[in-house]
This record gives structure tokens, C-alpha cells and sequence, in this order.
């Protein structure tokens, strides 16, 4: 793996920005080094196309701020006349000028639209001053580590045999350096905190091994969010309920929830009134949601493919002894539910079988 400083400061950049933020959608990472020589990375890699023309003006007399697309180097057509006020509000190019890289100056372009349930709307005047502290506090953060990349290799080419205390020091810089991406990606993360915060009107707090968790996250960035928000509504209801006044992220948080599933507030509504028959409505919409990953994957719905496709896996012996122990709960459920669980009602031969059974039974001792 290349240490930070063996690769170009502009992709490094735009690489971790891209990753850091969902909120992306253009980027221009512009490296001007002394001679006056400019390398440009974007979302897609390197800018190979001749330095648009005025970029030098651009990044001499341009002020940090937020630009709209025709105002900078990057698009041809200009704006002419007076900017109304829905140009000022489409304006989601923010440029930050004039950050030392050591070898180059850096300015960076990057285009920020709301994301999640907010998508369509405009950012708010706090929202956009909030990237522009956190992606500044992010890029000088970033080149930090990366001078001390740059002090680890020449440590290592003063010699070719290093002391233990040399060692030891090293050792502490790559600590370093990993807990200065750690903060990085806490502060990302409070940011979309803060925006649940607001939005559903409850505190949020992280625990040290939701935190602990982050360190090895390798889920993607973009999906860390909305995955977040599926989680918290999930525990909402209960928590207002119980009289709860706050929500501790965990590890459990960080784990992957299905798009696909039915609205988790009503679930959750449903886990509440259910009473006695809440853990047969669940088995039921555990066996559902594996039947539609099986079929989804032109699988037949039978036993051993609903259980491979459980989270965690079961066997087939185990759902067959669930069905049963809950036979008449889940005749219950099917006939108070008659839209629900539509594959394994109809495809699953081992609930048709107990289905078929309780209905024998019970016209017996009618």
C-alpha cells in the first residue's frame, strides 16, 4: 500500500473528499506549483484536457466562496446580467483557495447538493458553512498526515538499519496518522448527526465502541447515512414511548438494513400492538424477506434457500420446527394479514402444509 506521499496531492484530495462526503457531485482539485505549472483531478481522475482558459485569473483574484458552475473557468457560458436569487441559491460550487500543500498551493471546486430526504432543496447558509469548515479542517488534516509520510521515508533513507527507538518512533507517527483520520471521520460523522438531530428532534449520542466500530468501517460512505436514519427510526417510537429523551449509537447501528424492507416506523408500531403474536409476525417477514433475496436470485423457494438467505443462515430443520411451534399463531397472523407475505403464502410448501393442517384442525372441534 503506498504511503499518502507517494501519490499526487491533488488525487489524494479529491480521492478522500469523494469518499468522506455523499454530498459530491463535481470536484476540481487544482495543484499550482511554482513555476506556475497546474495539474487538475476530478470525480473521474485526471484532467487531461488543456488548463481551461482564465483558470490562472480564476485562482489569482477568485475569493473562497460559493460559485455558481458559469462563474468559474470550468463552463464557457457566462453569466451576463444581474443574478437573481434563485441563481445565488444555485449556487453549489464551493471554492477554497490558497491551502499549502508543501510542494504546490491547492484550490479546490467541489460541487455540495443536500443528500438523503433533502435532495431536491437548496443548502441552507449554515449547511454550506458547515462544509466549508469541515472539508477545510479535513484537507489540512489530510496534508498534515501526509508531510509525515514524507518524514517517515526520509528517516527510513537515512539508513539502512533503524534503532529501536527509531522504530518506536515510527510506530507512533503511523498512530498518529491513523488517529488523524479517525477525527477526520468523527467529525463526518457528527455532521450527519447533527442533521438526524434536528430533523427528528431527539439527541444522539455515540458510544466509545460505536466509535471503536467506525475505526474499521469498510461499508461505502454514501450508504453510512440513510442506514443511519433507518436505525433511528427504528428505535424512535420506542424511545418517545419509554420516555427516552436520547438514542446511544452501538456497533448495531453500523450494520446494513435492507431497502427494501416495509416502513420501519409501522414496524415498529406493529411490534407494540402485536402482543403475543409479535414473534411469529416477525418469523413471518424474516422468512418473507429471504424468499424475496432467494427469488431474486432465480433460486426455487424451498426450505434450504430461505434458510441460506436468512441473516444470520438457518437450516431448514429450524425453520420447519419454528413454523411449527407457531402454527397456530401463524394461522392467525394469515388470516388478519391477508396481504402480507405473498411468496412463502403462496410458494413455501412447508407453511401451505401447516396452513392446511390448523384448518383441519380447527373445522374438527368446530
Amino acid at each position: 500500500m503506498l504511503l499518502s506521499s507517494n501519490i499526487p496531492v491533488q488525487q489524494l484530495v479529491t480521492d478522500f473528499i469523494c469518499t468522506a462526503l455523499p454530498n459530491v457531485h463535481e470536484i476540481y482539485v487544482i495543484a499550482q506549483y511554482p513555476n506556475d505549472g497546474i495539474q487538475i483531478q476530478t470525480r473521474q481522475g485526471e484532467y487531461n484536457d488543456k488548463p481551461p482558459t482564465g483558470i490562472s485569473h480564476f485562482l489569482s483574484s477568485g475569493n473562497s466562496g460559493w460559485y455558481h458552475l458559469s462563474e468559474t473557468p470550468f463552463q464557457n457560458n457566462s453569466i451576463i446580467g444581474q443574478i437573481s436569487l434563485e441563481m445565488e441559491l444555485e449556487k453549489d460550487f464551493l471554492f477554497l483557495r490558497n491551502i499549502d500543500a508543501c510542494d504546490c498551493t491547492l484550490h479546490i471546486l467541489v460541487q455540495l447538493k443536500p443528500s438523503g430526504m433533502q435532495k431536491n432543496a437548496y443548502l441552507l447558509s449554515d449547511q454550506k458553512k458547515q462544509f466549508e469548515t469541515s472539508i477545510r479542517g479535513f484537507v489540512t488534516s489530510l496534508l498534515q498526515t501526509r508531510n509525515t509520510d514524507k518524514d517517515i521515508l526520509k528517516n527510513i533513507a537515512k539508513g539502512n538499519t533503524l534503532t529501536r527507538n527509531e522504530i518506536r518512533e515510527t510506530k507512533a507517527q503511523l498512530t498518529k496518522q491513523s488517529q488523524n483520520f479517525e477525527v477526520a471521520v468523527s467529525q463526518f460523522i457528527q455532521l450527519i448527526i447533527n442533521k438526524l438531530q434536528e430533523k427528528y428532534g431527539i439527541v444522539i449520542k455515540m458510544s466509545k465502541a460505536f466509535i471503536d466500530e467506525l475505526k474499521v468501517y469498510n461499508q461505502p460512505f454514501e450508504e453510512l447515512e440513510p442506514n443511519l436514519e433507518k436505525h433511528i427510526q427504528i428505535e424512535l417510537n420506542l424511545a418517545l414511548i419509554q420516555g427516552n429523551s436520547e438514542i446511544i449509537l452501538t456497533p448495531t447501528h453500523l450494520s446494513s438494513l435492507s431497502s427494501t424492507k416495509a416502513n420501519v416506523i409501522q414496524q415498529n408500531q406493529n411490534d407494540i400492538n402485536l402482543g403475543r403474536l409479535t414473534k411469529a409476525y416477525n418469523l413471518l417477514d424474516r422468512y418473507e424477506n429471504a424468499a424475496e433475496a432467494a427469488k431474486n436470485k432465480g433460486l426455487s423457494i424451498i426450505g434450504k434457500n430461505i434458510g441460506s438467505n436468512c441473516v444470520p443462515s438457518v437450516s431448514n430443520a429450524s425453520i420447519t420446527d419454528a413454523l411449527n411451534k407457531q402454527a397456530k399463531k401463524v394461522y392467525e397472523l394469515f388470516q388478519k394479514y391477508p396481504q402480507k407475505w405473498p411468496i412463502i403464502r403462496s410458494e413455501f410448501k412447508s407453511v401451505a402444509n401447516i396452513i392446511e393442517r390448523e384448518t383441519v384442525r380447527r373445522q374438527n372441534i368446530a
